[in-house]
């Protein structure tokens, strides 16, 4: 019974520490806006294989289908913590985004290593979650 009740509670702290990814329990305040300028980054819950992007100085690659695809994109910073990523190279011919379509991203809050940021392109909002890694 207490092999049971250890088990239920593992499970239950691992989905609460999931849900306070998703959520941030204690964001930091103001948003360290900083830490997107530089390093490599994955989507949350997603391997560094399947889709990670790393950003240098004015440039970001966005890597697929095991780093066997590319987008690379400029960077434009607007303000502290939004930036606008205009394609100017990729290398899969079947991805339906273009060379000159650009994005406006804007970070929406931090919490160490994560970054949840608000995803607009063609006046489509997404947001999304990534974990800097490097």
């Amino acid at each position: 019974m207490k092999a049971h009740t250890f088990f239920l509670i593992i499970m239950l702290f691992c989905n609460y520490k999931i849900k306070a990814q998703e959520h941030f329990l204690l964001p930091d305040s103001p948003p360290k806006c900083h830490l997107i300028k530089e390093g490599k980054f994955i989507k949350q819950g997603d391997s560094a294989k399947k889709w990670n992007i790393v950003i240098k100085k004015d440039s970001q690659r966005e890597y697929t289908n095991n780093g066997k695809d590319y987008i690379k994109y400029k960077i434009e910073f607007l303000d502290d913590c939004t930036y606008k990523t205009t394609v100017i190279g990729k290398s899969d011919g079947k991805n339906p985004i273009r060379i000159g379509d650009f994005i406006t991203n804007k970070i929406i809050e931090t919490d160490h290593q994560f970054i949840k940021i608000s995803s607009q392109y063609f006046n489509k909002t997404d947001e999304f979650v990534l974990e800097k890694i490097e």
